[in-house]
């Protein structure tokens, strides 16, 4: 059996991770949801986004017996002259072992931009523009935006699938490979 903690209570997040790990490993598998703090902003732009991600695996695996912890955290980051939103994951294991990946990345409408820096998180944002209460937990800004042809859980899965990469292919991130 795996066992995967998600540093998180989000619905949206669990399903993914539960999801994926369904898809990527044939053992039965528990999910356990952990509520840990980021350690960074209700709403965290640039690098913050990352650290938020390896705070929450770093704690749910330390507050855990499980053999992965998870973290997502969803920001803003800016790439040329546009910002983005994006899930960002990393996943941990007993032994070390880390692989980080992102979800698709959707451009911010300036109006959501401007309130963002303000302060405010996103799913109050979206919630408030849309009329949905907790939004963040069931379609998130990506399900309103795009009319739920892709929701939050649907785009946190591939953050949760782009960053077990390393950790399902082990020997490419070694140093054992060259060694030869």
């Amino acid at each position: 059996m795996i066992t995967v903690a998600v540093g998180s209570e989000n619905p949206a997040k669990n399903m993914a991770v539960k999801e994926v790990f369904e898809e990527m490993f044939s053992e039965k598998l528990e999910i356990i949801s952990i509520l840990i703090d980021s350690g960074v902003s209700i709403q965290p732009f640039g690098e913050k986004t990352i650290k938020g991600a390896y705070n929450r695996a770093t704690g749910a695996l330390t507050a855990s017996n499980a053999d992965f912890g998870v973290g997502i955290e969803g920001g803003v980051m800016k790439l040329g002259e546009k910002w983005y939103n994006l899930g960002f994951v990393v996943i941990m294991d007993r032994d070390g072992n880390m692989g980080t990946g992102t979800s698709g990345w959707f451009e911010c409408p300036k109006y959501i931009l401007d309130e963002l820096r303000k302060g405010n998180e996103l799913g109050d944002v979206m919630d408030k523009l849309s009329g949905i209460k907790d939004s963040k937990k069931k379609e998130g800004a990506i399900g309103i935006l795009t009319k739920n042809h892709v929701t939050r859980k649907d785009l946190y899965k591939h953050g949760v699938q782009m960053a077990l990469v390393p950790l399902i292919n082990k020997k490419l991130w070694s140093s054992a490979l060259f060694d030869k």
